[in-house]
This record gives C-alpha cells, structure tokens and sequence, in this order.
C-alpha cells in the first residue's frame, strides 16, 4: 500500500462505510449533525500525520472525530474495517480506495485498542495499520513459549550454560514487544 494525499469521501465509498459502522440512531446522547463529515475528519488527521488540532474547520471539531474514533476503536468497529481491507481482492474497487486510509485510522488509535486486536492486526498482516514492525509488537505466542523454557531451565539452573538466562530474559523482552520504537508517521 502506497501512500496518498487525502480524499474527501466519495459517496460510493460513504455508503460502503456507513453499512460497516454503528447505526447512530437508537443511542444515548446526541446523534452526530455530519456523520459523513466526522469520517471525513477522521481521514484527513489520519492521512496527513499531524495533530488533531491541525484539521481544518470544514471537518468540524477535532475533539468530535477523535472522540467517535476512539469510541469506534473500542466498539471492535475499527477491527472489523481493518479485517475487511486484510480480506480484499484486486476487484473491491471501494475497499481498495478506501485500504490506505482505514490503515491510517487504525494506526492512529493503535495505542489505545486492546492487545488482542493489536496482535490480530499484527497477524492480517497489514503493515500499514501497524505503529512498528511486527517484530516490535508484543508476540503472546512466543511469551508463554519464553516463559514455560524459563521455568524449565530455573527447575535445574547449574545444568544451563553461562548466559542462557540472559538470553532468556531478552527472548522475554522480545515476545512482550517494544512501545519505545513505536511511531506514527
């Protein structure tokens, strides 16, 4: 996936969005004015890489857009987007528009979504919604093999070489993964 400068929505691809997103009737609260504005918002930030504070007011207020993107992140929409552009073929034309900038959303709210979903986006294997390599992503698999060796080797310590639990402490760094090197460019 390439990057491109933002989009305003198409309404091919509005209409496609909107099937995969909460309804926003039948909720607490006041519904949004602009749902197709707030989707609008929510890619400009994600696309151009800068603050919330940055966009524009034809997108309305930043803390709007943040605020329904977190509450998106959190609901398992944001997931269900990403697994769908995981899923695409080369004849989705909307979801193929749409790929590079659902990517970006998701990266943006990255830091805030479960570990589950951190660890299912890393295995769809769609790089461009990751905030690091996968390698720096924490890997549970690899932890509870790094944790059942370490308790082998702490059952009899004086059979194992000099250096094999330094190692397997950084084999545990590893599989808990590396917030540090994370960015969101």
């Amino acid at each position: 996936m390439h990057p491109h400068p933002f989009l305003p929505l198409s309404d091919p691809e509005y209409a496609f969005l909107s099937r995969h997103l909460p309804p926003t009737t039948g909720r607490r609260g006041r519904p949004p004015a602009d749902p197709r504005r707030t989707l609008n918002a929510i890619f400009w930030v994600a696309c151009s890489s800068g603050p919330w504070k940055d966009l524009p007011e034809e997108y309305g207020r930043p803390d709007t857009a943040s605020r329904q993107l977190r509450r998106w992140a959190r609901s398992g929409h944001m997931d269900l987007l990403l697994t769908l552009v995981a899923g695409r073929t080369a004849q989705d034309d909307i979801l193929n528009a749409l790929a590079w900038r659902i990517c970006r959303a998701w990266r943006r709210i990255s830091r805030v979504v479960s570990l589950s979903s951190l660890v299912r986006a890393r295995d769809l294997n769609v790089r461009a919604a990751l905030p690091a390599p996968p390698n720096f992503l924490p890997n549970p698999n690899l932890s509870k093999l790094a944790q059942a060796t370490v308790i082998a080797c702490l059952a009899v310590p004086r059979v194992h070489p000099p250096g094999t639990f330094n190692r397997l402490g950084k084999l545990l760094l590893d599989a808990g993964g590396r917030p540090r090197h994370w960015r969101l460019r």
